[in-house]
């Protein structure tokens, strides 16, 4: 960081000069063009012409753990990453490395050799793509949300087992929207292209990060089904409303989020006694696991925090200031 004195010309032209680091890192000729944006805080910020078309390459070497390096890379934004070994990569390490990407949506191995990988992702983000992930994510959240309470209820084991296979494409999801996120909230050409403002991103990637715990919750319900019920069958149409509801509120909360329809949030508010008298119920008493219906309670009412939590994201649409003025 450096201050530079603000220097005005005979014709009333303001100048300033641009550290010569910067100009010679972006080759800048006496004549570049320049394309300087104001902020919503009054700040000025002046683009190199490259930086659009910029591709982020990682260059890895080959050790322990490489999947967490990959997933870095990717949550970080790279384009591509090469994947080096001292020695020819073996089969175990390619199988490590498959694995890995195969929870990065958009990553692929584009080349392939003895000593060397090559993931690229394919992936071109656009506008109207985040919501559209969100959504997405909302919407298998909620549908493993409704299969763990239903196999709960009717001691179904097969359809838990669904739920916990379906945690995987969650993780996929909230993935790709950390990285677009983070790419809108640390470059103002990625957030121009997305057409979000780094503060809307900010809040949308919290929002993710609820969904998928949503998603771990209804896995965590999954794992407590047993052979036989435990509620009561009045306990199950409470659980049931319950549900109804909170998937309800799940969806108008993003909806919100996305639309900044602050006035949503008074209704959606309001409807949160009701929730907590649902999940008054008892066990029947004979023959059920009172520790598994203790735990389930348990993980219902974080599942209505978690669902608050989206809604504690819904701001006014004033508030959410553009990033630029063209």
């Amino acid at each position: 960081m450096s201050y530079r004195k603000v220097q005005k010309t005979s014709k009333g032209t303001y100048l300033i000069s641009l550290p010569k680091e910067w100009a010679t890192e972006y080759s800048l000729d006496k004549q570049e063009a320049l394309l300087i944006t104001q902020g919503s805080d009054g700040s000025l910020v002046i683009r190199p012409p490259q930086a659009r078309n910029k591709e982020i390459k990682v260059t890895l070497h080959m050790a322990p753990y490489i999947s967490r390096h990959i997933t870095w890379s990717y949550l970080m934004g790279a384009d591509l990453v090469e994947i080096i070994g001292d020695t020819p990569i073996t089969k175990e390490e390619k199988s490590e490395i498959k694995e890995a990407i195969s929870r990065l949506a958009g990553f692929e191995i584009i080349d392939e050799k003895e000593d060397k990988i090559t993931i690229g992702t394919l992936m071109e983000a656009g506008p109207g793509f985040i919501d559209k992930y969100l959504r997405k994510e909302l919407f298998v959240t909620t549908g493993m949300e409704r299969e763990a309470v239903e196999a709960f209820l009717k001691g179904d084991a097969e359809s838990a087992q669904d739920v916990k296979e379906r945690d995987d494409e969650v993780d996929r999801l909230y993935f790709l929207l950390v990285r677009l996120t983070r790419g809108a909230i640390g470059n103002t050409y990625i957030s121009e292209k997305l057409e979000i403002s780094p503060l809307s991103a900010l809040d949308i990637r919290e929002a993710s990060e609820v969904l998928e715990n949503l998603a771990d919750y209804a896995v965590k319900v999954a794992s407590l089904v047993a052979s036989q019920r435990a509620l009561a069958p009045k306990d199950e149409v409470s659980v049931r409303s319950f549900l109804s509801e909170i998937m309800d509120i799940q969806g108008r909360a993003i909806e919100a989020l996305l639309s900044n329809a602050f006035q949503d949030v008074p209704s959606l508010l309001e409807r949160r006694s009701k929730l907590v008298d649902l999940l008054r119920f008892e066990t029947t008493g004979k023959g059920c696991d009172l520790m598994k219906v203790l735990n389930f309670q348990a993980a219902m009412e974080q599942v209505l925090e978690r669902t608050y939590d989206l809604v504690d994201l819904i701001v006014p649409k004033t508030i959410d200031a553009t990033t630029t003025n063209t």
